[in-house]
């Protein structure tokens, strides 16, 4: 009975360690109804990504998030981990270093470097 003990409290602990350990929730990304969600992070930025030779180069501030997140578009995107999501949108330097939560719509932008992102941002 003492190792049945045993290897069900080790289950245990490992099913509470997993939520915590960034197994992160999925979030199915539809271009076509777009549903806006929820996040909470820091800003951090101006964040370099692409290539100049290619034309793909951007410096946009990221939201790194509190929580990595699951998102799949299944489409060109495809299932990605992230920690961090660029903020498509005017204004977000003045949010620099702060802890904030936002109210957006998650995006696969095809044309610069094939990534997830968020528009239509409303910091709540």
């Amino acid at each position: 009975m003492s190792k049945y003990r045993s290897i069900l409290l080790a289950g245990c602990l490992l099913a509470a360690s997993l939520p915590g350990h960034g197994a992160g929730r999925l979030v199915l990304v539809n271009d076509e109804r777009p549903t806006p969600i929820t996040l909470s992070g820091t800003v951090i930025g101006p964040v370099a990504a692409g290539s100049k030779a290619e034309g793909t180069f951007s410096e946009t501030y990221h939201l790194k998030l509190e929580r990595p997140l699951h998102l799949d578009d299944a489409g060109p995107c495809g299932l990605r981990r992230v920690a961090s999501l660029a903020l498509s949108q005017e204004g977000m330097g003045s949010l620099k270093g702060r802890e904030v939560t936002v109210r957006a719509r998650v995006f696969c932008q095809e044309s610069r470097a094939v990534a997830y992102r968020l528009a239509d941002i409303t910091v709540l």
